[in-house]
């Protein structure tokens, strides 16, 4: 009974302090009742990287009744109730469609005094490119009557502020002079922190702290006017909000001038006065999140806090990533300064990848005592609960590399990678948002995704090829690969609305690609890069396969024709059967010349371009799924193109095409020999995915990289064969290959339900259990033979 009573007591502690975006799945609480202003400190300029303190103390009368705020911030808040964090946002936009939350504080106030406190960053002029932003602002809206007092207007509202001048905006090095911070290039993330923490106001956040000093905030722009915004326009989140979930860090493997010690797992440790002492953890696993560091003493201490999701050797090798001997870590830090006091806390401003943390410190006079190091994880809120097993091992632990992956860098928006960029491109998230329905069974990432690249469209109807951004990124190939997200979205759902509502923009990107095509029907340059993988060869146009600028790439112009035969079939769907033959005609066309003009009829290959000085598997892998060759002839292709390997090699990111011809073609005997890539992930102990294929003379660099996740997508919509027939999983077919298993048990969520699977083949039979939910019905198909699916718990036998 003392159990019971501990879990209820604990499960209504998480009900009444968890909080949820009100916005969502639907709006409750729109952009028409915001009254409030944005407002800011008064001695900011700019675009300077500051951190702003906001304090409001305000008294409720009735902590029972619901206290609904909107809130939103320039560049990014964290927002506590009476001490403690609640969460941080805005989920990512731009300036005409610039996000704010919707919470119900409900359950965090208390009859009496309260206080609400939260703390504004602008990362300053290296801020994280998907950042857009025009003032270090805040914004509160009081939505309920009783929330109304919290509205932010300017000096007479009952806000008051200080700049936080412990922090400094560090940038991370990557191509200036000096040492650089990261190994391989281009970084695009925020900088790190510099914190000297006797300028930080502590304990700010909590009830009893005196504000007296502390100045009015200063009115920067209203919300709306002139039927817009002179500032940001708004509108409400439509994702769910981050998780904020406590975890360990991992262990100490390596020290030096620490002695003996538990920490982090438990207890504290003392570093000695006027010692130099560093100690790597290693999590045994790639998390991220906000790693919190709690300490005391030690006046003027320098601490420095390193990331990595990896260690280097020598010749900046990775190699085996359990193997720490003789390695190094190389990645960026934040740097903090102790004041002396205790109960210091630093917790980053922005998210931390890491599998390894080392700590670097320099202590003074006085001894400094690490009390904590503990990470909040944060991630979305929806549930990633898709499970494979199979009677091959490193199919296992392929699947759980790539699931980490996929968890990791679903956020409010698409991560391309955790570490490096953190930004959502159009070809990354066409694979990421494949692999996320999957193991989630949610569209909601998706359809924000497609939606935030449809804002990106130029009047040439280019889209960026990544966004939200404020940089130009136009990769042309990716924004063809928009319009194959769309088609993608339809045949999964059969919903006729997403057509009408990007129809308009498909024509556009469409007629504006059309542009770049040449008389002979193969691509031009254009004053942008294609962009179709990471090749690795001498002349390796950093995206395409050489240095020409794409000019007459088959591959390219492949691209082009299937999303003309995506676009076909969606007009088609449309009921605009004139556009849609139009469509499928210039496809024709295009796949003609290439076969003309790139196919080697001695080789029964397809060259890169018409002077058959280049061979590639991109090129023929689509023409494989254009069927620009004919069906009967591209078992023998793609049988080629993977034994041959002077082709230029499809890396990890265009494998999930080579993987979508494998199924086309049906010949799931190949799949193991195109995943071979990824035993070498394995063998490498690494726990996520990598960016691109190693190389001796260019380390690979992001190792927590969703578009090379793919191999989970096809283990269950493929080897296992759960696929939605109609309407989104209303309707399913179980059609397993296996490739070279034996044994797949697993569960794949949808909108309809979990389908829970164990299949088994045996001497050409089929053995099979599946769990199917109520509202869902089915066939599953065996060599030939279709069996109707009944729902709950049953057994199927089919043979051969």
């Amino acid at each position: 009974m003392r159990y019971i009573l501990l879990v209820s007591l604990f499960l209504s502690f998480l009900e009444i302090h968890a909080q949820s975006e009100l916005n969502f799945p639907d709006i409750q609480y729109g952009i028409e009742q915001i009254k409030a202003n944005w407002v800011s400190h008064p001695d900011i300029q700019g675009g300077e990287d500051r951190v702003i303190l906001f304090r409001n103390v305000f008294t409720v009368h009735n902590s029972d009744q619901d206290f609904i705020i909107n809130i939103s911030a320039d560049n990014h808040y964290f927002l506590y109730v009476n001490g403690s964090f609640v969460t941080h946002g805005p989920q990512l936009g731009d300036m005409q469609h610039w996000k704010f939350e919707s919470l119900n504080l409900k359950g965090l106030l208390k009859n009496g005094k309260n206080i609400i406190a939260v703390k504004v960053v602008n990362y300053g002029k290296k801020r994280f490119l998907g950042f857009q932003s025009l003032y270090t602002a805040l914004m509160v809206n009081g939505v309920t009557e009783n929330a109304k007092m919290l509205t932010t207007k300017g000096p007479d509202d009952g806000w008051k502020c200080v700049l936080d001048n412990s922090y400094k905006a560090s940038e991370v090095h990557w191509r200036s002079p000096g040492e650089n911070r990261i190994i391989g290039g281009f970084y695009a993330n925020n900088p790190t922190d510099y914190i000297t923490m006797k300028h930080h106001p502590k304990g700010w956040e909590q009830p009893e702290f005196d504000d007296s000093a502390w100045q009015k905030n200063s009115f920067y722009e209203s919300t709306g006017s002139m039927g817009g915004s002179i500032a940001y326009l708004l509108e409400p989140r439509n994702l769910p909000l981050l998780t904020w979930e406590q975890e360990g860090v991992g262990t100490i493997v390596r020290s030096q001038n620490i002695g003996a010690t538990s920490f982090p797992t438990s207890g504290n440790l003392r570093i000695p006065a006027n010692i130099k002492a560093s100690f790597l953890i290693d999590k045994k696993v790639v998390t991220s999140g906000f790693p919190e560091l709690s300490f005391s003493g030690g006046k003027g201490a320098s601490i420095k806090i390193r990331y990595a999701e990896n260690l280097f050797g020598p010749k900046k090798e990775k190699g085996d990533r359990n193997q720490i001997e003789g390695k190094e870590l190389i990645g960026y830090f934040d740097h903090v300064l102790s004041d002396g006091s205790p109960g210091q806390q630093f917790l980053p401003t922005w998210m931390r990848t890491f599998r390894f943390i080392q700590l670097d410190i320099e202590t003074g006079p006085s001894e400094l005592v690490l009390d904590r190091l503990q990470n909040y994880r944060s991630r979305t809120t929806l549930a990633s609960t898709a499970t494979f097993t199979s009677d091959n091992g490193t199919y296992n632990e392929i699947f759980a590399i790539c699931k980490r992956t996929v968890d990791l860098c679903t956020q409010d928006y698409f991560l391309s990678d955790a570490y490096y960029e953190t930004m959502q491109y159009i070809g990354d998230t066409k694979v990421h948002a494949l692999i996320w329905q999957a193991l989630s069974g949610s569209l909601a990432h998706t359809e924000n995704a497609l939606r935030q690249f449809h804002h990106s469209r130029d009047a040439e109807g280019n889209l960026l090829g990544a966004y939200p951004l404020r940089s130009t990124f136009i990769f042309p190939t990716y924004s063809l690969i928009w319009v194959d997200m769309v088609a993608d979205h339809y045949a999964l759902t059969g919903d006729t609305t997403i057509i009408e509502k990007y129809k308009a923009g498909i024509a556009h990107t469409l007629n504006g690609f059309e542009k770049n095509m040449k008389s002979n029907h193969l691509v031009d340059r254009t004053r942008y890069r294609y962009f179709v993988d990471w090749y690795q060869n001498p002349d390796n146009g950093g995206g395409t396969a050489t240095k020409n600028g794409g000019e007459n790439s088959a591959v390219v112009s492949l691209h082009y024709a299937h999303a003309l035969m995506n676009a076909a079939n969606l007009f088609e769907a449309a009921g605009d059967t004139h556009q849609a033959a139009q469509f499928a005609d210039r496809a024709n066309e295009i796949k003609g010349a290439v076969y003309e003009l790139c196919y080697d009829s001695d080789r029964k290959l397809f060259a890169e371009r018409p002077d058959k000085s280049v061979y590639d598997q991109h090129t023929n892998i689509m023409a494989i799924l254009t069927d620009a060759i004919a069906p009967s002839e591209q078992k023998s292709l793609l049988n080629s193109i993977l034994q041959d390997k002077s082709l230029l090699q499809a890396t990890y990111y265009y494998r999930f095409y080579l993987f979508e011809a494998i199924k086309k073609v049906g010949v799931p005997e190949l799949f193991d020999l195109a995943q071979q890539p990824w035993e070498k992930m394995v063998a490498d102990h690494m726990t996520t995915t990598l960016e691109r294929f190693e190389s001796t003379t260019k380390p690979t660099r992001s190792e927590v990289h969703p578009w090379s996740a793919s191999p989970a997508y096809f283990y269950l919509t493929y080897l296992a064969g759960i696929q939605s027939k109609e309407n989104n999983f209303e309707e399913i077919r179980i059609a397993p290959v296996f490739g070279i298993l034996q044994t797949i048990e697993g569960s794949m969520p949808t909108t309809k339900g979990t389908i829970h699977f164990n299949l088994k083949r045996s001497e050409g039979r089929l053995f099979a259990e599946i769990v199917l939910p109520e509202n869902i019905k089915g066939e599953i198909i065996w060599n030939g033979t279709t069996e109707t699916l009944r729902p709950g718990r049953h057994q199927y036998e089919l043979n051969q």
